[in-house]
């Protein structure tokens, strides 16, 4: 899907970016993901060592209190708020439910083995771990890059909270390296094992439509059934209509209390805080994710345009189709930035290097706002990271406008 000449030339990109005074902005940013990350485990350690206190007021309390359930052969206590709250013993008023398929309760059952400190300890360790190899392939053996992409400060309010998302997009990456290499089945395995959190790849399945890929996708399809249906057999068939009911509910929270979710991100959190009636907002939410999957649907499947553009449309749609864009999924913005440098989209430029700079903190300020609460807390973020990914998109199509003029005027 890419030629080795292609790939050196993205290659060549990104050592070209990182030279000089860039590399210590990346060693800088990777030591604050770092330092943001073992503060909370330290608290966790500190905090849990009290008597009664079981977790944090993180969102890793929902995970690990289902993964305790799971061990004890409650498969389906996890969608009872009052069953999971009892496990971890953390505001049990607040709304914090399971939403996920069984496959994904299988994947963590053994970290409900551990207290919560260790559990969550061990979830970042691999949650790194996962990510740094995945993105290695694609950051051109820089150390510099590998820093400023394993660790970058997009990935901060992931690692605080212990949510999966840097496992998800190691996945992803590991699919879109896969693809790179042809190896059109394990990408599917990949993108299939995906499907455990399933909203984020609203936008997969038009590039692979649009390119062709009907091995991958074959693959795909088969790998997410398997993972649907075998742990079922153990949860019990009534595992997914509570579990579609939690979604129900999940959507309806959002719906109303959009006014008031501060760690929203995207363009429907940006619509509403502009002003725009909240239903109007939803609708046109819609139409974000329609524009997506039409760019998505005409880059993949364009011979002209590059892998790496590619990619970096994909992940761009991802962003702005997700019709809940929380902080910690913002993780993707970062790896967007590496993409538009892979493909030359973005350049060592002023213009070009503050919507990198935006991209790779993603919603990293915002998470800081844990440690010094004020000022970062009210700000509107959503009116910063979603037009730089809006702007982003406008530059990954006047890239496949060009290619298309390109090839007209050959």
């Amino acid at each position: 899907m890419q030629s080795l000449q292609d790939r050196q030339a993205a290659d060549a990109r990104v050592n070209a970016l990182f030279v000089g005074w860039i590399n210590k902005v990346a060693v800088i940013g990777a030591a604050l993901t770092i330092i943001g990350a073992v503060a909370l485990l330290l608290v966790a350690f500190e905090t849990t060592s009290e008597t009664g206190v079981r977790a944090l007021k993180t969102d890793y309390r929902v995970f690990w209190g289902a993964a305790r359930l799971a061990l004890e052969g409650d498969f389906l206590g996890p969608f009872d708020i009052d069953r999971l709250a009892a496990v971890h013993n953390v505001n049990p008023e607040e709304w914090m439910p399971w939403l996920y398929p069984p496959g994904y309760l299988f994947v963590i059952m053994p970290l409900g083995a551990f207290s919560y400190a260790v559990s969550f300890l061990i979830a970042t360790v691999i949650s790194v771990v996962l990510l740094t190899w995945a993105v290695r392939t694609f950051t051109a053996g820089s150390v510099f890059a590998l820093f400023a992409f394993a660790l970058a400060p997009a990935y901060m309010p992931a690692l605080i909270l212990g949510q999966n998302s840097l496992v998800w997009f190691a996945g992803l990456l590991a699919a879109l390296a896969a693809l790179r290499q042809e190896r059109w089945i394990l990408a599917g395995i990949f993108i299939g094992i995906l499907t455990l959190k399933p909203h984020l790849g609203l936008m997969i399945p038009f590039a692979l439509l649009a390119a062709g890929y009907w091995r991958t996708i074959l693959a795909a399809t088969v790998t997410a059934i398997v993972i649907a249906v075998v742990p079922t057999f153990v949860t019990g068939f009534a595992y997914w209509p509570l579990f579609l009911e939690r979604l129900g509910d999940q959507g309806d929270m959002v719906r109303q209390s959009i006014t008031t979710l501060h760690l929203m991100v995207g363009t429907l959190r940006m619509m509403v805080l502009a002003g725009i009636d909240r239903d109007f907002a939803f609708l046109a939410q819609f139409g974000f994710m329609g524009i997506s999957a039409l760019l998505v649907l005409l880059v993949w499947r364009s011979k002209t345009v590059g892998f790496d553009a590619k990619v970096a449309t994909l992940l761009a749609a991802m962003f702005l189709s997700a019709p809940y864009m929380w902080y910690y999924d913002a993780t993707v913005m970062a790896l967007l930035g590496l993409f538009l440098v892979r493909a030359g989209i973005l350049q060592r430029k002023w213009p070009d290097l503050l919507l990198l700079f935006v991209l790779w903190m993603g919603g990293g300020a915002r998470a800081s706002a844990i440690f010094v609460p004020g000022v970062l807390q009210d700000i509107p973020w959503s009116f910063i990271t979603a037009p730089a990914v809006l702007i982003s998109f406008g530059l990954c199509l006047s890239h496949y406008l060009g290619s298309r003029r390109v090839t007209v005027t050959a």
